[in-house]
């Protein structure tokens, strides 16, 4: 019984831990004004896929569309479908708990768009996912360093 007590009060203080404030890794704050030095510049789509079953597997050629996500250093963003503009706004980064392999990453909160998680970045290549189990998660190559 004293065991089983033990056990339960343990589990308690581990879930405890695991539910605080996390605190972006990247930037040094919780609620940076976007500016994250990896995620600035142009990314040009290259692929999404995902869903029920892995089921979405879309490309610029079977969707017709070439997109770019531009990040710059002030915190705005923009979105390019075939060239014209589509959506922009302000972004913001956190770190939060990915529900796909349980680590902190970088979160990217859009003002006008839905939010994503960056499930990896290096100078070349930049994967987003919705942050859903069903979910669908995207391959971006950097097209430009910097912003426009």
């Amino acid at each position: 019984m004293f065991f089983s007590k033990a056990y339960i009060l343990i589990f308690v203080v581990v879930l405890a831990a695991a539910c605080s404030k996390h605190t972006d890794t990247e930037t040094g704050s919780g609620n940076n004004q976007g500016g994250d030095t990896k995620l600035v510049g142009t990314w040009r789509w290259v692929r999404t896929d995902g869903g029920i079953g892995d089921n979405i597997h879309e490309t610029p050629l079977s969707t017709g569309n070439q997109m770019a996500l531009t990040f710059t250093a002030g915190g705005t963003y923009l979105i390019y479908t075939n060239g014209v503009k589509t959506s922009e706004g302000t972004y913001t980064l956190q770190a939060k708990t990915c529900i796909h392999d349980l680590t902190d990453k970088m979160y990217i909160n859009f003002s006008a768009d839905q939010d994503l998680m960056v499930e990896k970045i290096d100078s070349k290549n930049l994967w987003l996912s919705d942050e859903f189990y069903d979910g669908l998660g995207s391959l971006y190559k950097r097209s430009r360093i910097g912003s426009n």
